[in-house]
């Protein structure tokens, strides 16, 4: 088979403005086909004898290089059939390829959105719109994921149920508990929903609905009366850590189990009419505890209660910032620490339960059902809602003097 092709100038027919098309021309021993290049110059803008435009010609490079793209990929179709030969490749099927530009082009792979990135761009939001908490748990689950694929750069879609299982196992080695586990895997599935609904990620590769996220039933992590009244009367040498720790164990009990983070931050403008009133960080729901004169005294080692400035905090642990990152940290290290001292204290009195400071809350609970509260009493001092909320608002009052009085029965049971 002998093909040639030329690029021509078709001086046939020209255009008002003078220009004519400069084609491709392909011809065998019996025929020859030709086919539009888009360009258009004018006769005396062209080289026939090279088959170029000149550069007289405003556009003259970005036609050449169309011109020698074109004599390039003629030249190597011409070749290929050469080389196969004798199976025969016509005229037609040339300019099909040419006209259709089916060469390889390189193409530039679309990056997949990464779950790690995504992840810290909602931490990131979470903390400017002042939810640290929140930031808080999103930041140890994708902090967790990122150390186990050992990337920022890791797709939604490599997220598949086979790495989900993987990371589970790989946490359960790091002796990780299964109820830590759960809240991180909870916490990735919020991620992977979300972008999911804001179109990030198409629904069919949510990996989650083969997945099961596993939870065991939570150790009791309530004291004996016994061995609450025996961390209270404990000896412990005055104005020593530990004993400022016990402190604030003991003062979180006489609180009604209030929670650690909420009783840190607590100030003088939490004191109204010889009661603590808050609002509770994990929920936002409003709680008045009355101030008994056991939870007086502990805090009297501190501060006075009538000469407690308004915003000054009623523990001396906190620092007053603004940062509200710091300030969830700072709370955190408070909780750790406290832990630490009840554990030692724990193994002073050989108590063999893992005190920690989520254990004034059920152990209040576990003392005041043993002395005979009912559970809907109990339940409300631990501020679980009851019945339709209108008919709440009314029985407030009410619901205070009952939740008082259990509360002082329950703290004259340990104190004496």
């Amino acid at each position: 088979m002998s093909i040639t092709s030329k690029i021509i100038l078709d001086q046939r027919r020209p255009k008002t403005d003078k220009t004519c098309p400069v084609r491709l021309r392909l011809y065998n021993k019996t025929e020859y086909k030709e086919l539009s290049l888009g360009i258009t110059v004018k006769p005396e803008d062209w080289d026939d004898s090279n088959q170029f435009v000149l550069s007289s010609e405003p556009n003259y490079e970005t036609y050449n290089a169309k011109i020698l793209s074109k004599k390039s990929k003629v030249q190597r179709l011409i070749l290929l059939a050469e080389l196969n030969e004798p199976i025969e490749v016509s005229l037609t099927e040339i300019i099909a390829a040419v006209s259709n530009d089916s060469t390889p082009k390189a193409k530039i792979k679309k990056e997949s959105p990464s779950i790690i990135r995504y992840g810290q761009d909602i931490i990131k939001q979470l903390t400017n719109s002042g939810k640290v908490g929140n930031a808080f748990a999103y930041g140890c689950a994708v902090s967790k994921l990122k150390t186990f694929v050992k990337t920022d750069n890791f797709s939604f879609e490599a997220l598949t149920y086979k790495k989900l299982v993987e990371f589970q196992d790989s946490m359960l080695a790091d002796k990780i508990k299964v109820n830590s586990i759960s809240v991180y895997m909870r916490t990735i599935r919020a991620i992977y929903n979300r972008a999911i609904k804001e179109g990030i990620v198409p629904a069919t590769a949510y990996p989650f609905t083969a997945y099961r996220i596993k939870n065991e039933k939570t150790v009791n992590r309530t004291l004996t009366l016994n061995e609450m009244q025996r961390i209270a009367t404990l000896e412990l040498k005055p104005d020593t850590a530990i004993w400022h720790w016990r402190n604030y164990f003991l003062l979180s009990f006489c609180l009604i189990g209030i929670n650690f983070a909420d009783m840190l931050t607590l100030t003088g403008n939490n004191i109204v009419d010889g009661r603590i009133v808050f609002r509770r960080r994990k929920t936002g729901k409003i709680y008045t505890v009355k101030l008994q004169d056991k939870a007086i005294e502990i805090l009297s080692h501190y501060r006075a209660i009538a000469a407690i400035e308004k915003d000054a905090r009623l523990l001396p642990i906190l620092k007053q910032t603004c940062d509200l990152v710091k300030l969830k940290k700072d709370i955190w290290q408070a909780i750790k620490t406290c832990n630490a001292y009840l554990d030692r204290i724990a193994k002073q009195l050989e108590i063999s339960k893992e005190i920690s400071t989520y254990y004034a809350r059920y152990t209040w609970a576990n003392i005041a059902r043993s002395l005979g509260y009912s559970k809907d009493i109990i339940g409300q001092a631990l501020g679980h809602s009851y019945g339709n909320a209108t008919t709440s608002i009314y029985l407030d009052d009410y619901d205070n003097e009952l939740i008082d009085a259990a509360n002082l029965k329950v703290i004259k049971a340990v104190f004496g």
